[in-house]
């Protein structure tokens, strides 16, 4: 009777892991398949920075239901979050610059202009001197003249 619990309950386990799946991208997956991609993490669990790059052969994002072509008053957004984000590179580049995500993180925001797409899912607090800062983003950035989508994502 032990045993047939034990196996039971080791059974259980092994089917709940393997049935565990990371959440859709649904973002990522409404510009259809990727030629390949690039991806850097530092961290774990909810405190975390990834930075990636999504390489595709065709792409019409024109009416897609995320993505939104960037206007000039978008750019303040969308550096305000780079900025960010390559804050943390910078703090994760003075604790170990061997770090996967500070050796592989090149990104020139001279590639944004106004024929490119973005898309913006963040969340700020107000801090108590009046300031804001962010508590998680994630940065979509698709860039139409080499079809690479660039993915910037924090979370405090």
């Amino acid at each position: 009777m032990k045993k047939a619990v034990i196996f039971s309950l080791v059974f259980v386990i092994v089917c709940v892991l393997c049935s565990c799946e990371a959440p859709e991208d649904k973002v990522l997956s409404s510009l259809g398949r990727y030629n390949s991609y690039e991806f850097y993490t530092q961290g774990e669990f909810q405190d975390y920075t990834d930075y990636a790059k999504y390489y595709f052969c065709d792409v019409n994002v024109d009416g897609n239901e995320y993505f939104t072509r960037v206007q000039a008053e978008d750019t303040e957004t969308i550096n305000e979050i780079i900025t960010d984000f390559e804050g943390w590179i910078k703090v994760y580049r003075e604790a170990d610059p061997t770090r996967e995500i500070v050796v592989n993180y090149h990104f020139d925001r001279s590639v944004i202009d106004s024929a490119d797409y973005f898309y913006v899912d963040s969340e700020k607090s107000t801090n108590s001197d009046g300031s804001a800062s962010f508590l998680k983003y994630n940065l979509y950035i698709f860039d139409t003249q080499t079809n690479t989508l660039y993915y910037f994502h924090n979370n405090i």
